[in-house]
């Protein structure tokens, strides 16, 4: 459908071609124009980016195929504004407007319909970017606008219009094939239902997401598990995770909650966590709290209060969350996290406020230099080193009140208390046998005694 190019003004549009020097707003998108474009015959300050003269009132965007975005000149809110599904940011004047209350600005509905075309004329002359990008008031990391991730996760584009969007982002398939939802194939859209991940169980309303229509179902890009020969390595943990199909429900071990489909597995710590959940921030600065936080998989026995700062719910101890051990106060890592907005990563890391790279941190050694007391990071309590080989028993006195066995089992494998894993070598189990308490040897015991599991029993 063709539209006049004054359509929302009284007076004919001339087109500028000449190189000139044109210090006004565009009367659509309200940023800032430059030649081609057109202006008021009349000369009273009327102004229009070309590709937004040209902008269809009707556009068929593929993202949203249940009904045409109809160009409007003014929102049709009692308010007089409108947040952009896509970007999020706050419109008042033009907007691409469906029935279902589905709202974008002009040039976030061309932009994202050049996307679905593979049409990316924006990006050919914008060069990739491999450093921090910080957004206009220095207090947030900026975010895609395709995924709404971090930017500095992946190389990507930021032309001047604002538009920030990883590479990966601009190649991403209009249709794939999930093996858990074999039905119909998942469509890349925007979330116009407000579904939540059927991974992750968080609802994004802004960006894209793959969807089944038919189904009422979508899955965060971010959520969808790569290619099963690939690892997903990340510098956030120290060791690399591999993804794991599976249909059996999960807690992950980073943030507390339910998984199904995809998990991420680390084989040295025995976790397994979301797949969006291995690239959690280890520091970040929220609005809710004046110091750092720090990401942790369980929150040691100085926190006496256990309830979430913003829900006030219950944060669960064994599993992850951000705390600050100043303040002794602890944040479910969904609450301090789900909006994007309201948080920065912190990147530079200070000797003594940063958790030790490795998994274990040493409490206290003795002349020769050997840990004698240590903490590790999947047990809640310091670990004590025993001088006895033969009969050791190890007794974590605010964990389990009975001593320990060294074990090794050959036949029957039961599971770990510790990590639910089969009990298939060296294990301490309960000398109660009506405890039936069993944990693997490397839950619990300290690197520089994991090597006494290979010495024959």
């Amino acid at each position: 459908m063709e539209e006049p190019l004054n359509y929302g003004h009284q007076h004919p549009l001339l087109l500028l071609n000449e190189d000139l020097l044109i210090v006004a707003d565009c009367s659509r998108c309200r940023e800032k124009v430059s030649t081609p474009c057109f202006s008021c015959a009349q000369d009273c300050g009327f102004y229009l980016h070309k590709v937004c003269a040209e902008a269809p009132l009707e556009l068929n965007h593929p993202f949203h195929s249940d009904h045409p975005l109809l160009l409007m000149q003014n929102p049709p809110y009692p308010s007089g504004g409108y947040y952009c599904n896509f970007c999020d940011k706050y419109g008042n004047e033009f907007v691409y407007h469906c029935s279902c209350d589905f709202d974008f600005h002009i040039k976030c509905a061309l932009f994202t319909f050049n996307i679905a075309e593979n049409n990316l004329k924006e990006l050919e002359h914008v060069a990739l970017q491999h450093s921090l990008i910080s957004t206009e008031n220095g207090d947030h990391v900026a975010m895609c606008f395709g995924c709404w991730e971090p930017l500095t996760n992946y190389t990507h584009f930021s032309p001047d219009c604002g538009f920030n969007l990883h590479e990966k982002c601009t190649k991403l398939p209009l249709k794939l094939n999930f093996m858990y939802h074999r039905q119909h194939p998942l469509v890349l859209q925007f979330n116009s239902d407000r579904l939540s991940c059927k991974i992750c169980k968080v609802t994004q309303q802004i960006g894209f997401v793959y969807g089944c229509t038919y189904c009422k179902l979508v899955f965060h890009i971010e959520c969808l598990p790569p290619p099963l020969d690939l690892a997903v390595e990340d510098k956030r943990h120290q060791h690399t995770f591999t993804p794991l199909s599976r249909r059996v429900p999960y807690i992950c071990d980073a943030c507390g909650l339910e998984g199904i489909y995809v998990a991420c597995i680390c084989s040295t710590c025995s976790i397994m966590v979301h797949k969006k959940c291995t690239s959690l921030p280890r520091i970040i600065k929220s609005k809710w709290h004046d110091h750092r936080l720090f990401h942790k998989y369980f929150l040691p026995d100085e926190f006496t209060s256990s309830d979430c700062m913003i829900c006030h719910d219950e944060v669960d101890p064994k599993h992850g969350s951000y705390c600050c051990s100043h303040c002794n106060i602890t944040f479910h890592v969904r609450c301090v996290t789900q909006d994007k907005r309201s948080y920065s990563i912190v990147s530079l890391e200070t000797e003594d406020e940063m958790p030790s790279e490795s998994s274990i941190s040493v409490i206290e050694r003795n002349d020769a230099g050997e840990a004698t007391k240590i903490k590790h990071f999947k047990h809640m309590h310091n670990l004590m080193l025993s001088p006895f080989v033969g009969g050791y028993e190890n007794s974590c006195k605010g964990y389990h009140p009975h001593p320990l066995t060294i074990v090794k089992k050959k036949y029957y494998y039961p599971d770990c208390d510790e990590c639910g894993k089969p009990c298939k070598d060296v294990a301490l189990e309960c000398s109660k046998s009506e405890c039936k308490y069993i944990v693997h040897w490397d839950c619990v015991a300290p690197d520089s005694l994991q090597s006494w599991s290979e010495w024959p029993m």
